[in-house]
């Protein structure tokens, strides 16, 4: 329960936040205008959901910005706390150091994930109104995977917020993090790939598959992937069913992994 005490609380904090409720209404606006831009102009002309979705909104938006709200919503949670004082406080409460991480990423990323659904809300009904061909099943399933997308960032970001002794060492590590995997994962994966060759020429595996495990080690494309095969009604079937199991197993792996490693971190130091 103590697990779960600290996980309502950083809930509602964060809903009730200033700060992530500009967020949401600002992701709204942009998914509607991304909406309403790319809207048919013809009267025999018609725009598919899944079209909009796979190409604009999760090409520019949802794999940019998701991921560095989910940095925001989760660097300070601990490292916050630890600053202020009021971590030694919540210490000598019935809570251990695990209920305290694991809590965290719990109710931030169910903060986050809420937030994602409230601002796919009015692009919804951007897209009813509009000549398109609307699928509510894609719509709500592609929603599903952005706010998985932003879990996983809130759970790296807990996690560097766990090892870190202040928020702007906790800050410093997460946006080091979203560059490697936002920015920078495409050409230094494509520059490793090509630097190794002959090693991989060595291996019982292909170029070609070192290339795929690489870009589904990255939790935005691993995201991609999975999102796409379900627009296409492809998840989990066809040719790429063993990348979209690797992208699911990274997916758990990046949800699971850093906030070990910053628990492991947060328990050997000394309050």
């Amino acid at each position: 329960m103590s697990l779960a005490a600290i996980a309502r609380k950083d809930f509602r904090e964060t809903v009730q936040s200033r700060g992530m409720i500009a967020l949401v209404v600002l992701f709204s606006l942009l998914v509607s205008a991304f909406a309403y831009a790319v809207r048919p102009t013809g009267e025999s002309e018609q725009f598919a959901t899944e079209l909009l979705l796979s190409a604009f909104v999760g090409r520019f938006l949802v794999t940019t910005l998701v991921p560095l709200v989910g940095v925001v919503v989760g660097y300070n949670a601990v490292s916050g706390e630890r600053e202020s004082g009021s971590l030694k406080l919540l210490l000598s409460l019935p809570h251990s150091r695990a209920d305290v991480v694991l809590g965290k990423v719990a109710g931030r990323g169910a903060a986050l994930s809420l937030a994602v659904f409230a601002g796919f809300l009015l692009p919804a009904l951007v897209l009813i109104a509009a000549p398109v061909v609307f699928n509510a099943g894609a719509f709500l399933g592609y929603t599903v995977f952005a706010a998985a997308l932003g879990v996983v960032f809130v759970a790296v970001s807990v996690g560097c917020s766990a090892a870190s002794s202040t928020q702007r060492r906790a800050l410093i590590g997460g946006v080091a993090i979203y560059v490697l995997f936002v920015l920078l994962w495409g050409p230094l994966t494509g520059q490793l790939v090509g630097a190794v060759g002959p090693v991989v020429d060595a291996l019982p595996v292909s170029a070609a598959q070192v290339d795929v495990f690489l870009r589904v080690s990255n939790p935005t494309t691993a995201v991609e992937a999975l999102s796409n095969a379900f627009l296409a009604e492809q998840l989990f079937t066809g040719d790429t069913v063993n990348q979209q199991l690797s992208a699911a197993a990274m997916l758990v792996f990046w949800t699971l992994a850093p906030p070990l490693a910053g628990l492991l971190k947060f328990d050997a130091d000394d309050l």
